[in-house]
């Protein structure tokens, strides 16, 4: 391969890795319990862009890895990742992720719950077979965070007075700080300097920042069979995201006050979603949230710049590119 003009090349570079680490799976989720591994493949095997992983492996190959030896520490922050998404569909009450029916909807709360909890420990006891104190403390630092984000978003829940300081917090560790741990320790894996490090994990963050707010985005502008899950959700769940947080300070006193009770509605209908919508066309709410995502994104390649040129520098840039200009 000469040239990434695809975000299928960018998979195909790193292919023979991706599915060392897709066969892996069955053996890291080896248990008596079969509930586990049917609740996990349910949405591991489900599809998903396995970005995170991709991260850390082309982080690994870019710092010049030889042999290659990311396979377990790319499972677990795959793991990490699903179980994050098991316990939200149960938070959010989803009835659909990645286009199939939610597990909580097939299995229950309780299962959804638990399966996630053994997710997280599998993924430090593969941490720990690594005997490497820096990956695990930096995947300590991450979960911890992460569980923060997921927190202070229940708080902010119909909250119209979340501020974007206050969404930026919450993207930052539902959403980014699990990009930043898969770069950075991709970084540790290919024993990179704590400069190189650092950069690795600041481009990653900001990758995270721009697909959350690129994301919140597509929650009001894609199309349900494309997104994978129902569209306008996160206005029916009262998530606060970005374009309706700058919409709220713009709009008029009564335009304000209509939002307010749409928010803490039981239940958005198609004429209270084409009204929110409009607003946030007029105030330029969307425009807005895709401008930010853009600086995340300039910065995240910038960061990149003084490394030495590779195909695998050049597939990054262009995950940065994708990640902006994704339909899903």
């Amino acid at each position: 391969m000469t040239a990434i003009s695809t975000i299928n090349d960018v998979f195909s570079l790193i292919d023979s890795e991706l599915k060392e680490i897709e066969s892996a799976y069955a053996d890291y989720l080896k248990t008596n319990v079969s509930l586990i591994p049917k609740i996990s493949e349910h949405i591991i095997l489900s599809g998903g862009k396995r970005l995170r992983p991709a991260l850390l492996i082309l982080t690994m190959k870019m710092m010049g890895d030889q042999p290659y030896s990311g396979t377990a520490m790319a499972a677990v922050i795959e793991f990490i990742h699903t179980a994050t998404l098991l316990h939200d569909d149960v938070v959010d009450q989803a009835d659909m992720r990645r286009g199939l029916t939610a597990a909580n909807m097939i299995w229950g709360n309780e299962a959804s719950v638990l399966v996630g909890d053994f997710l997280f420990s599998t993924s430090f006891d593969l941490a720990v077979d690594q005997g490497n104190l820096k990956i695990l403390k930096a995947l300590a630092s991450a979960t911890k965070r992460l569980a923060e984000g997921e927190i202070l978003e229940l708080m902010k829940t119909a909250d119209i007075t979340t501020t974007e300081d206050d969404y930026l917090a919450v993207i930052e560790g539902k959403t980014a700080i699990l990009m930043a741990i898969a770069c950075e320790i991709g970084s540790l894996l290919a024993d990179a300097d704590h400069e190189k490090q650092s950069i690795m994990k600041t481009f990653g963050l900001n990758l995270g920042m721009a697909f959350q707010m690129v994301d919140d985005v597509l929650d009001y502008t894609s199309r349900e069979e494309d997104l994978g899950k129902a569209i306008g959700i996160d206005l029916e769940e009262g998530k606060l995201t970005l374009p309706l947080i700058y919409t709220l300070k713009q709009a008029s006193d009564e335009e304000r006050k209509q939002l307010q009770e749409i928010i803490l509605a039981d239940f958005v209908n198609p004429e209270d979603f084409t009204y929110v919508y409009q607003l946030l066309t007029k105030y330029k709410g969307i425009q807005f949230t895709m401008n930010q995502a853009r600086k995340h994104i300039e910065t995240a390649k910038s960061l990149l710049t003084p490394l030495e040129p590779s195909l695998f520098k050049e597939a990054l840039v262009f995950v940065a590119d994708y990640v902006l200009d994704r339909n899903r």
